[in-house]
């Protein structure tokens, strides 16, 4: 199964989207969307050209790993039919990000049909555990894993690699 795995926003999440496709390679055919920002020293996504990136490497089957403001980017194409991922799978997905960037992440959350596991740590800044719970909780499709923490970064990267080998299994 393909695996397409997109970072966070900022550039740091290059170098852990990297370990994660380290992690999980013998597994999977794994496939990292480099944003074009993080060459160029951009502050900010481009949602559309990242958008067409993402299109393009999701063709046929395919699961999506994504973290914080990818989580986002997938969810809206997923949500659109842009993508057709079998599964996804949402790191820390930033729901405060969302919102500053004119998401109503609860709204798209419930048009998620695919299956969906979303790992969160116990208070990550961005989005601690519990909000997550109160507010994806009753989203049948939606698997809530929780991992200790307190960072928006996930440097549990053997972990992260044991819950996704058993999603997909």
């Amino acid at each position: 199964m393909r695996l397409i795995l997109l970072g966070g926003m900022s550039w740091k999440n290059k170098e852990w989207i990297e370990e994660v496709r380290d992690e999980l390679k013998a597994d999977f055919g794994t496939e990292i969307l480099y944003y074009d920002y993080w060459e160029s020293g951009s502050e900010s996504m481009n949602f559309a050209a990242e958008g067409q990136k993402l299109e393009k490497m999701c063709q046929g089957e395919c699961v999506v790993l994504a973290k914080s403001a990818g989580s986002w980017l997938t969810l809206k194409l997923a949500t659109e039919g842009r993508i057709k991922p079998v599964k996804i799978i949402l790191v820390g997905p930033a729901w405060d990000w969302a919102r500053n960037n004119d998401f109503d992440p609860v709204a798209l959350a419930k048009k998620v049909t695919l299956p969906a596991l979303v790992i969160d740590k116990t208070r990550d800044p961005s989005l601690a555990f519990a909000d997550l719970q109160k507010q994806a909780g009753d989203l049948p499709n939606f698997k809530l894993v929780e991992v200790p923490g307190n960072t928006h970064h996930y440097e549990d990267v053997a972990g992260l690699g044991r819950l996704v080998r058993e999603f997909l299994k």
